[in-house]
C-alpha cells in the first residue's frame, strides 16, 4: 500500500499589520509554500491603501479601489488566515495575542508591520483636525471636505483648508485638493476662488529633505495657484474653525489636516519590545528587534541599526523581500541575510494636475512624462499584489476509467469546495436510502429525525458535518456549529445538547493543542448563545479539518414544524440571503473581494433561533433550513410531497454581495451541477436558464437561513418582527397557488 504525501502542522508565523512588506512576505509565501509552516495575517483593514496612489484618487483621476489592495486573496493564495482586528497587547513571554471577541492567539515568531501616524504630540485640540494617516480615516474626512468645500465654492462663500506638516504629504494633498475643488467647480487652477488652501510647516523652508531645485519647483507651482506656505511656523492649537501657532498667528480653518512628524503607537514599548533612540523599533539588520529574536519588524515602524532613513514608503518597501526570506530561514532554523537599505531613493511628487516633479539626490525633472512614469509605478505595485496567480489542481485520472459525463465533471471541478459545497449529490444520497428501506412505505423526509417517548413527547436529532472552508478554525467553529443547529431550529425546537466529532490535520502536539482549542472554544461559545450544551465528542486525524455535531433537542410532536404543509394563498419568507457556495468556491480560487466574504459571514453567523421562535408564533405552515442542496433542492423537498404548486419572485430572492458577480462570471460551487437537477419542478426554467440570478437557486449554502409558507394574512407582522430581530435581508419570495396536484411545480416571475 502506497503512502500519501503528509505535511505535519509544525510552527506558527504571525503576520501583524497589512503593511507593504507583508505583501511581499505573503506573495513568497503562495508562490513557494513551506511545509508545516501556519501563517495568519492581522490587520485592522483588509483592503489596504497605497499611500502613493492616493493623490490621484484625492485628484480624482482614478477610483478608490485602483488605489487599495484587498489583502484577503492574495491570504488565500499564501493559505494564510486572516483576521481583521486592532492589535495592542502582545505577551511576548507566552508568546501570545489578544484579540477582542476571540481566544489568544499562540505563535513562535511575529513580524510587525503596522506603520506609523502622524505625531499630534503638543498639538491641543487635535480632536478638531484630522490626520493623514490611518488612511481610511482621512479618505471619510476628505470625502465630506470635498462636498462642503465645493458647496460653499459654488455659492461664493470664503472656504479654507488647512494642510499642516511641511513634507510631500503636505505639498501632494495640498495641490490634489486644489485641483479636484476648482475642477469641480469648473475653475481654471490659476483662477482666483474663495477657496484659500494653505500650507503650515515649522520647518523655515517646505521640502527640507529635497534639493533647491525641487523646492523651488513646488514653490513655483503653489504660487501659480495661489495656495499659501507659512514656514517656520509651529502649530499649538487645533479649534473648531482655526488653527493657532505658536508665532501668534490665528488662521480661519474649516478643514485642517496634519502630517506631521510620524510616530510609533505605543502598545509595543508596553509590550517590551525595545526602542531606538528615535522612538520607533530597535531592529538589527536581519531585521529582528534588538530585544526579541522571534520578533521581526519592517516598514515605518522599524529604526535599523546603522542605517537611519527618513520615514518614506520608497525607503521601507525595499525590505519587504528580505523579511520574508529572513521569516523562512528562521522559521526552518537557517543563517539569516543582512538588509542594506539604498542611500538614496527616486522620490515622485505629484503636482495635483497630470505632472509631477522626479526627485532623487540633486537631480530632479518635472512634467506630464513624470507623472505617467508615476501612474504606471503605482498601478503596477497594486496590481502586482491585487491579482495573485489562479489556483491549480489536476485530477489524477487514467483514460478510460470513468464515462466522459463523470470525468468532465470531476475535471471541471477539480478543486473542490468545503463547507456544505463538499456534501454527497441529492440524487446519490436518496438513491441509497431508498435502497435501505425498500421494504418499507416511502420515507418522509424532515430536517431531523423524530422518537416518540413515553411521556408524550418527542426526541429530535440531527447530524452534520463540514470541511473547514476558511483558514480560521475558531470561525470555522462558530459557522459549523451554527449550521448544525440549524436542522432543530427548522423544526421549530430548541437544541439541547450537542456530541462534537472532529477531524484533525496531522500537527505536532503543541500545533494540535492550538488548534483543538481554538476550535472547541469556537464551538461551545456558539453552543452556549444558543442554550444548548456540549457534552463530549470524538476526534481524529484527518486530511482536511473538519466539525460535526450529534445534536438533540425534546418538544411536543403538535408543535414540531414539517417541510410539507404549505396551504393554498400561503406566502414563502427566506430569512436570509442566498450565496455562500459562490463567494466560497469564488475565495478558494482567490476571486471575492474580503467585504463580500466578510457579509457573508456576518450573515452564517447569525442563528436561526430567533427565526424559527417567530415563524412558530406565526403559526407556520411548512418550514425547511436552506442549506447544501440549495434553495431549489429544499424548496423541492418542501413541496413535492403534497404537490405544491409555486410562484416565485426571482427578483425578490435576497443575495450577499458580490455573489451575482461571480455567478455571472461563471463561478460555481462544485456541488452546483447535482443541485441543478432539481430544476425538474421549476415549469418555466427554460427562459431563465442562462440568468445568473437563477442558478444561484442551486448554490449550496452553508449555515443558511429558513424558508417557511406563512398565512397570507400573518406574513406582514412576519417579516416585521424576523426583520427587527435581526434578518435585514428577510423577504417575501413567493406564493403556494395550490396543493394537491400530481407533480409539484415552481413558476418563475
Amino acid at each position: 500500500m502506497q503512502n500519501a504525501s503528509v505535511t505535519p502542522q509544525a510552527k506558527h508565523l504571525v503576520l501583524l499589520g497589512g503593511g507593504h512588506n507583508h505583501l511581499f512576505v505573503l506573495k513568497r509565501l503562495g508562490m513557494d509554500p513551506v511545509p508545516g509552516l501556519v501563517v495568519t495575517l492581522i490587520s485592522s483593514e483588509i483592503d489596504t491603501p497605497y499611500s502613493g496612489g492616493m493623490p490621484s484618487y484625492i485628484s480624482g483621476f482614478c477610483s478608490k479601489d485602483a488605489m487599495h489592495i484587498d489583502l484577503r486573496p492574495l491570504a488565500q493564495f499564501a493559505g494564510a488566515r486572516l483576521i481583521k482586528a486592532r492589535v495592542e497587547e502582545i505577551d511576548l513571554e507566552a508568546k501570545t495575542i489578544s484579540l477582542p471577541g476571540r481566544p489568544p492567539l499562540a505563535f513562535d515568531l511575529i513580524s510587525l508591520n503596522p506603520g506609523s501616524t502622524p505625531s499630534p504630540q503638543a498639538l491641543l485640540g487635535a480632536e478638531h483636525a484630522c490626520a493623514v494617516k490611518p488612511i481610511a480615516a482621512f479618505l471619510t474626512r476628505w470625502e465630506a471636505v470635498h462636498q462642503e468645500a465645493l458647496a460653499a465654492v459654488r455659492a461664493g462663500q470664503d472656504f479654507a483648508i488647512s494642510l499642516i506638516g511641511g513634507g510631500p504629504a503636505s505639498v501632494e494633498l495640498a495641490l490634489a485638493m486644489h485641483y479636484r475643488i476648482h475642477t469641480d467647480c469648473g475653475l481654471k487652477l490659476k483662477e482666483r476662488s474663495s477657496l484659500t488652501m494653505r500650507i503650515i510647516g515649522a520647518a523655515q523652508e517646505l521640502l527640507p529633505q529635497h534639493n533647491g531645485k525641487v523646492r523651488q519647483r513646488v514653490m513655483s507651482t503653489l504660487k501659480e495657484r495661489r495656495i499659501e506656505v507659512h514656514s517656520g511656523q509651529r502649530v499649538k492649537r487645533f479649534l473648531a474653525d482655526s488653527v493657532q501657532t505658536t508665532e501668534g498667528q490665528d488662521f480661519k480653518s474649516d478643514a485642517s489636516f496634519y502630517a506631521t512628524g510620524a510616530a510609533l503607537a505605543a502598545w509595543p514599548a508596553r509590550c517590551g519590545l525595545g526602542l531606538a533612540a528615535d522612538g520607533f523599533l530597535d531592529v538589527l539588520p536581519t531585521l529582528q528587534t534588538a530585544s526579541h529574536e522571534f520578533v521581526f519588524a519592517a516598514g515605518d515602524a522599524a529604526s535599523i541599526r546603522g542605517a537611519p532613513r527618513p520615514k518614506s514608503g520608497v525607503y521601507a518597501v525595499r525590505a519587504g523581500k528580505i523579511l520574508a526570506e529572513n521569516l523562512i530561514r528562521y522559521a526552518t532554523q537557517r543563517k539569516l541575510k543582512t538588509f542594506k537599505p539604498q542611500r538614496q531613493a527616486l522620490a515622485l511628487i505629484s503636482m495635483g494636475d497630470k505632472s509631477a516633479i522626479a526627485s532623487k539626490g540633486s537631480t530632479s525633472a518635472q512634467g506630464r512624462l513624470v507623472w505617467q512614469i508615476k501612474q504606471r509605478i503605482d498601478s503596477r505595485f497594486v496590481n502586482r499584489f491585487s491579482h495573485p496567480p489562479a489556483m491549480q489542481v489536476e485530477i489524477d485520472l487514467a483514460r478510460g476509467l470513468l464515462d466522459s459525463e463523470d470525468e468532465s465533471q470531476l475535471r471541471s471541478h477539480a478543486l473542490r469546495c468545503a463547507g456544505c459545497g463538499a456534501k454527497v449529490a441529492s440524487g446519490v444520497l436518496d438513491e441509497v436510502l431508498d435502497e435501505l428501506h425498500e421494504d418499507r412505505e416511502p420515507r418522509r423526509v424532515e430536517d431531523a429525525s423524530s422518537v416518540a417517548l413515553p411521556d408524550g413527547r418527542v426526541l429530535l436529532q440531527s447530524i452534520d458535518q463540514l470541511s473547514a472552508f476558511i483558514n480560521d478554525p475558531f470561525l470555522f467553529a462558530r459557522i459549523a456549529s451554527n449550521h448544525a443547529l440549524s436542522d432543530i431550529y427548522a423544526m421549530g425546537a430548541q437544541p439541547h445538547s450537542a456530541l462534537a466529532v472532529i477531524g484533525m490535520p496531522m500537527a505536532s502536539r503543541t500545533m494540535s493543542k492550538r488548534l483543538l482549542s481554538e476550535l472547541m472554544q469556537g464551538c461551545k461559545l456558539t453552543l452556549a448563545e444558543n442554550d444548548c450544551e456540549l457534552l463530549g465528542g470524538h476526534t481524529a486525524e484527518n486530511p482536511q479539518l473538519q466539525l460535526g455535531l450529534a445534536v438533540n433537542a425534546f418538544a411536543k410532536p403538535d408543535e414540531c414544524l414539517t417541510k410539507d404543509g404549505a396551504s393554498a394563498t400561503d406566502l414563502l419568507i427566506l430569512t436570509r440571503p442566498l450565496g455562500t457556495g459562490t463567494l466560497l468556491a469564488g475565495d478558494m480560487r482567490a476571486l471575492s473581494r474580503h467585504r463580500w466574504i466578510e457579509s457573508a459571514v456576518e450573515q452564517m453567523l447569525l442563528s436561526n433561533r430567533r427565526a424559527s421562535q417567530i415563524f412558530s408564533k406565526q403559526r407556520a405552515s411548512a418550514c425547511t433550513d436552506i442549506t447544501g442542496f440549495g434553495f431549489a433542492g429544499h424548496l423541492a423537498e418542501m413541496i413535492t410531497p403534497n404537490g405544491a404548486a409555486i410562484e416565485l419572485a426571482l427578483d425578490k430572492v435576497p443575495l450577499l454581495e458580490g455573489s451575482l458577480e461571480l455567478a455571472e462570471r461563471g463561478v460555481r460551487s462544485s456541488l452546483y451541477e447535482s443541485n441543478k437537477r432539481a430544476a425538474s419542478v421549476f415549469y418555466n426554467d427554460e427562459a431563465f436558464g442562462s440568468d445568473a440570478r437563477f442558478n444561484l437557486l442551486f448554490d449550496p449554502q452553508t449555515a443558511g437561513g429558513l424558508l417557511a409558507s406563512i398565512p397570507e394574512h400573518r406574513a406582514g407582522d412576519c417579516l416585521a418582527q424576523l426583520r427587527e430581530a435581526g434578518y435585514g435581508a428577510a423577504a417575501i419570495v413567493g406564493r403556494v397557488v395550490r396543493t394537491g396536484d400530481a407533480t409539484a411545480s415552481v413558476v418563475l416571475k
